[in-house]
């Protein structure tokens, strides 16, 4: 992710432009941006953003701005995950990005690299001509000069824009302007240097005029102009800055610019610098620059290819395989898969193809669409479909449009597990190899169905080998990937250079004699990469010159040698993207299709573009290649092709193509733009690539804000979509973020009814508040004021839920009447309304809404009637999944309330149910739930192992629904270490957590040192404990304090306790749904007994042990006992015991 502040302020992910919101939210990243890695003061921020008329509430609009910016710099951050890049840090916070993620950190970095090396000497007392040293290469000036350009290409406008006046803006645009003209001088120096001196003129003549005293510049121009044999106008030049010197500042030109004046004046200047010598190649014997790169040797990969091969003869043996290549590009990964899918044809394996594309227009599942392709070309289309079955309609390529499905894991699995059982029959019919080549370009749908395969795929015959890039280091749906090929034992071959006998072998390989300091000098150059390599020897015979390290220039001399109708043919064809098909091509180019034929012919003959004569696609043979083609063109005259490259695309049915080079187009196509992601969003939905669709509407946004002509009403429909569209990839936080933004633009529209659709959309499916821990979104809550004003009074849907949404987000605000109140009135609308579907969304906002710790039993009352009511209280047969769906989340909060209340047989039967259903059905968010609550009751009852399965199952849980999975493992594994016995061994993690969120596992945290026996380190937890801000985990926090309290003899603090927690007893301990300890009257036991209430100890510990038996959970039982000095017959002393076990 990386800042550009070099001009309007904005965010860049990969190449992609990201939304970086409102006016205000993007000034407060222009200042971060400029202070960093200093902090900025909130009051610092406030006065910037404001001046001296803030709003009403300053703090909670900058705190909104903060989250949004958080959501744009981070977008892969897990939801209450600890920011990483934008900090708080007190008074205020702070960017957190290296120097090479900030553009003007890289422009004034590359400057002051070039205006160093190009060791400018002259001075206005030198009397010297501007000259470039002459120690200087003509290649490394070049490359200076690239840089350069470069650097002034990032230039887009005045720096810092946002910040309008602000003193330390005008510093910093000061400090850059000055920067860019060195920039602009070094590089006219360096072109003159190269001999391009019109040029150069013609670049500094607007640049002069704006700039009348600067010597500099001046001089450089009338050098131009001189050179470029414009004799007249370079002593024009001069005179003109001669006189401006005298007039405006009365002083004399300095002796360089004397100097140039002389030898203008003279004819003495010399057209170019005199190159130093530079290294030249030795040609090999042949000239193998006309081979193709499959036919050079598989050079050094001798043993790598022997383990891969010893996979296919496991797998012949009934084994399931899996390896992973990985290494920077061009190492080789594809050449040694290409080795192994060439041995197992030959030994009888089909072999199956899925290449993932670069460009982001590719539809979802595009490389398992190859697999399957070659699948049916192997077996035939017909045995396909019938090994597949009922699955045929939703494997790739062959699906129908998709309805709304019950969860988005429930569509999900269902296609990944479609292709696990096609993948598994048809190896019982023949062994498969699948190659996935490039998987770090794959959609996110077809790298979720690797991981879906890594877990479910039983023995059989198949390999699965994959190929990524070693960097930049998988993260999300990549990562979950690596992490499944792990938990399979997949061979990991991490390529690395070839060894000097490989590089002999490449070298003898290309007629050349394979002298040690000649394969030394190329390995050291090339770091031993296998296409570098092939690059430098293919060049052999070519003139003379130093490769740089990425060999663009290599690759650029090779391209420049085709025809100029290949040359200006691949410049198209790197604009339609690695691979392209005849027909696009030519109607992109303007020709007819023999003719464009004709023309490709030199490009596949010199191996940079390679046929795939079965689909009758073409592909450049290296992303590198496609890569320098393309950039090699001015952004403007790829931008007009991105627009021709969509047009032809228009009306073929490719939506998502189409779409990426309409986005590509330019300002001047906005409109068309946004229109066509939308659409493409569409299509990808119905392909179920639901990743590809929040991608691609997030890109229409960036579009539509350019569309001078869009409306509204435009923007509602698109933000909606948007929001729609996020939630079937659980993400909330975009979700949430699109639904403000729709409430605003409805607000703009005056539709209250548009503002109601909005402003009740809130993330379904989630079973916890929709708010993070203690946060109240004021725009949210104004909207459904608004709503419920301007709405018609009389009982109605739209009023219903906004009723209990604005309930939902006052959970954590200090309106418990309001909240309550209106969850009541929403609770009796749905009823009166009789709609079944309504009322089980109500009863479920109502429990989330008002969880309060005392009022569990209201709650439980609730959740029944509503079950009773919707017909929910057993299973009906040919009930709809969306019903099903609704009867597992209702019994699920019923399990909750139970647990909450102490009703812990009926808990038990509900979590069951609950468990059953939601694994059947895919609902994360109910298995999340369930898994916080059996797993702990599981390990009070000594059922150790299974609760072990419990919290791997949540981990994972977990992992799919982008929830911080390092606090769910360590809060649900905690709770199994304690009655364990090895509560130490979890403490470097909580400890980690602890630091990271002090509020909110401060208690465990506690919890957990005192059953290690840490009481020191107990002793300094407690003495700054902080309660929990959550009333919901009131229960758990109060008998955490209670132990405590008798754990370190802390008597007031015992009595202060107890006098809270006896009105919780009879329940159980816990916080919410999750991190059930016990029943509460244990802990008033502690809490009197170290009060110095002995018999009150004695009547709760009593308490506690029936409910203990009642609840069959002797480990528990075991543990309070020693604890509190109880035997069998024994009385508590009011004396603290020992405090592990």
């Amino acid at each position: 992710m990386k800042v550009a502040v070099l001009g309007p302020v904005e965010v860049v992910d990969g190449e992609e432009p990201v939304d970086a919101g409102a006016p205000k939210q993007r000034a407060v990243l222009a200042a971060l941006a400029l202070h960093r890695p200093r902090a900025v003061a909130v009051d610092a921020l406030v006065d910037l953003l404001w001046g001296d008329s803030p709003p009403p509430s300053p703090l909670s609009s900058l705190h909104g701005y903060i989250a949004g910016l958080r959501r744009v710099v981070e977008p892969g951050r897990a939801a209450r995950g600890r920011p990483s890049v934008l900090v708080t840090v007190p008074p205020g916070y702070a960017l957190r990005l290296a120097d090479d993620d900030v553009d003007a950190d890289r422009f004034a970095a590359t400057v002051d690299a070039a205006h160093r090396r190009l060791a400018v000497a002259e001075s206005s007392t030198s009397g010297a001509l501007p000259a470039v040293p002459a120690g200087i290469s003509r290649a490394e000036l070049d490359a200076v000069a690239t840089r350069l350009s470069g650097a002034l290409a990032l230039w887009r406008g005045t720096p810092y824009l946002e910040l309008d006046e602000a003193e330390a803006a005008v510093a910093e645009r000061a400090r850059l302007a000055e920067l860019r003209l060195v920039a602009i001088e070094d590089l006219a120096l360096a072109r003159l240097a190269l001999g391009e001196p019109a040029t150069v003129a013609a670049a500094l003549e607007a640049e002069a005029r704006r700039h009348p005293l600067r010597e500099r510049l001046w001089a450089l121009l009338a050098l131009a102009l001189g050179r470029a044999g414009r004799q007249a106008e370079a002593i024009e030049s001069l005179q003109e800055i001669r006189r401006a010197l005298t007039e405006e500042l009365g002083v004399d030109p300095g002796a360089t610019l004397r100097a140039v004046e002389l030898a203008v004046l003279r004819q003495e200047l010399p057209t170019t610098h005199p190159p130093a010598p530079e290294p030249s190649d030795r040609a090999g014997s042949i000239d193998p620059s006309s081979a193709d790169p499959r036919d050079w040797p598989l050079a050094g990969r001798d043993a790598e290819l022997a383990a891969l091969t010893g996979l296919l003869a496991e797998a012949r043996r009934g084994h399931t395989r899996f390896a992973l290549l990985t290494g920077e590009p061009g190492i080789g990964k594809s050449r040694l898969t290409a080795e192994l899918a060439r041995q197992a044809a030959g030994a009888g394996f089909a072999v199956l193809t899925g290449r993932c594309s670069e460009d982001e227009g590719a539809p979802p599942f595009w490389p398992w669409t190859g697999v399957l392709r070659d699948l049916a070309a192997a077996l035939g289309s017909g045995t396909v479909r019938e090994l597949a079955g009922p699955d045929a309609d939703v494997l790739p390529g062959v699906t129908g449009p998709a309805t709304k499905p019950v969860s988005v894991d429930a569509e999900r699995f269902r296609v990944f597990d479609a292709v696990a059982r096609l993948l598994t029959a048809a190896a019982g019919r023949t062994p498969l190899l699948v190659v996935l080549d490039d998987l770090h370009w794959a959609d996110p749908s077809s790298l979720r169905l690797v991981r879906h395969l890594t877990d479910h795929l039983p023995e059989t015959r198949l390999v699965l080998a994959a190929t990524r890039r070693r960097h930049p280091e998988p993260a999300g749906a990549l990562a979950e990937a690596g992490v499944g090929l792990v938990r399979r034992h997949a061979l990991r071959l991490d390529l690395t250079g070839l060894s000097a006998d490989g590089v002999g072998a490449l070298v003898r390989a290309a007629g050349d004699e394979a002298a040690a300091d000649r394969v030394a000098a190329l390995r050291e150059r090339t770091d031993g990469n296998p296409f570098f390599l092939v690059e430098l020897l293919r060049f052999g015979n070519a003139p003379a010159g130093q490769i740089p390290a990425a060999v663009t220039d290599v690759l650029a001399r090779r391209v420049a040698r085709l025809p100029a109708p290949t040359g200006e043919l691949l410049r198209c064809a790197a604009v339609v993207g690695r691979e392209y098909d005849l027909e696009v091509l030519a109607a992109v180019a303007g020709a007819d299709p023999d003719t464009v034929l004709d023309d490709v012919d030199p490009a596949v003959a010199a191996g940079i573009v390679l046929e795939d004569a079965a689909s009758g696609r073409f592909r450049f043979a290296h992303a590198l290649v496609r890569d320098v083609v393309y950039r090699a063109q001015p952004a403007t005259r790829r931008a007009r092709r991105h627009a021709t490259v969509a047009r032809v695309l228009d009306g073929t049915g490719r939506l998502s193509e189409a779409a990426r080079h309409w986005l590509a187009a330019g300002p001047a196509h906005a409109g068309v733009a946004w229109r066509a992601a939308a659409r493409a969003a569409g299509q990808a939905r119905a392909l179920r690539g639901h990743e590809e669709a929040v991608r691609l509407l997030a890109a229409a946004r960036v579009a539509q804000a350019q569309d001078g002509a869009c409306t509204p009403g435009d923007r509602y429909d698109l933000l909606m979509a948007h929001a729609d569209a996020c939630e079937w990839v659980g993400d909330r936080d975009g979700q949430l973020e699109a639904i403000d933004l729709a409430c605003a633009a409805a607000v703009e529209l005056g539709d209250v009814e548009r503002l109601a659709r909005a402003a009740v959309r809130t993330p379904d499916g989630s079973m916890w508040p929709v708010r993070d821990l203690d946060v109240v979104h004021p725009p949210a809550v104004v909207a459904l004021r608004r709503v419920l004003r301007e709405l018609p009074a009389a009982d109605g849907e739209l009023r219903c839920r906004a009723l209990l949404t604005l309930a939902g987000e006052l959970h954590y605000a200090d309106a418990p009447l309001e909240r309550d109140a209106l969850a009541d009135e929403g609770l009796a609308m749905a009823r009166r309304l009789g709609d079944p579907d309504l009322l089980v969304w109500a009863a479920g906002t109502a429990f989330t809404a008002v969880w309060l710790a005392g009022n569990a039993e209201r709650r439980w009352r609730d959740i029944e009637e509503a079950i009773r009511l919707a017909e929910l209280d057993a299973p009906v047969p040919g009930q709809s999944a969306a019903r099903q769906a609704d009867r597992t989340r209702l019994i699920t909060y019923r399990a909750v309330a139970a647990q909450e209340t102490g009703r812990i047989e009926a808990m038990w039967a509900d979590l069951a149910v609950a468990r059953a259903e939601a694994e059947r059905l895919r609902l994360a968010f109910p298995l999340l739930v369930v898994g916080t609550m059996d797993g702990p009751w599981l390990a009070m009852r000594g059922r150790f192992a299974e609760a072990e399965t419990r919290v791997a199952e949540l981990t994972a849980t977990a992992e799919r629904t982008l929830l911080p999975t390092r606090e769910f493992f360590a809060s649900a594994a905690a709770f199994i270490r304690i009655w364990q016995g090895r509560a130490e061994e979890l403490l470097p993690v909580v400890r980690t957590v602890h630091e990271a969120h002090p509020t909110t596992s401060g208690a465990m945290f506690l919890l957990l040192l005192l059953h290690a026996g840490r009481l020191d380190e107990a002793a300094e937890v407690n003495e700054r404990r902080v309660e929990h801000p959550a009333s919901w985990a009131l229960p758990f926090d109060l008998s955490v304090a209670a132990y405590a309290a008798f754990a370190l003899a802390r008597p007031a603090q015992a009595a202060d306790v107890y006098r809270r927690l006896a009105p919780l007893a009879g329940r159980t301990a816990s916080a919410g749904s999750g991190a059930p300890i016990g029943p509460v009257d244990a802990y008033l036991a502690l809490a009197a007994s170290a009060a110095g209430e002995p018999e009150l100890a004695r009547r709760h510990a009593a308490d506690a042990e029936a409910l203990i038996e009642a609840w069959d959970i002797p480990v528990f039982g075991a543990w309070f006992a020693r604890v509190s000095g109880r035997t069998a017959g024994a009385r508590p002393t009011g004396r603290p015991r020992a405090a592990g076990g």
